[in-house]
């Protein structure tokens, strides 16, 4: 087995296994979320091209690429996350006696919602 294909392999097993943990989890933050899957597609590029330049430099492509990846990943990340925020400001509705908040954000929302969409969780009346 070729040093390529055991290192795509590793690469390809870490984003199958974080994928199924974390990214699926509605309370994780977008940055992170963009972090981590930045950080472990630029991991997995960086090792394939140090690789193919054929003078041993897969460690040190895989560093490059997993710290570029992860910068790129979270700052994206975090834009979409802001944008939700303006977006959920915006339609942020006046509270009477049947708004309904987010109990981890605090986010709040009219009597006709159920779950948060940012969280994913229940949400409580306001009392």
């Amino acid at each position: 087995m070729t040093k390529s294909v055991m290192i795509a392999g590793v690469i390809a097993l870490a984003v199958a296994a974080t994928g199924c943990e974390s990214m699926g989890t509605a309370a994780q933050s977008k940055t992170t979320q963009g972090a981590v899957l930045g950080g472990l597609l630029g991991a997995g590029t960086g090792a394939i091209l140090g690789n193919q330049a054929g003078d041993g430099h897969a460690g040190a492509g895989t560093a490059i690429g997993a710290g570029l990846g992860a910068l790129g990943g979270g700052l994206i990340g975090h834009a979409m996350e802001e944008k939700d925020q303006k977006v959920q400001q915006q339609s942020t509705p006046v509270a009477t006696n049947k708004t309904k908040f987010c109990p981890v954000g605090g986010e709040l929302y009219s009597e006709d919602i159920k779950y948060c969409p940012i969280h994913g969780v229940e949400l409580r009346v306001k009392e």
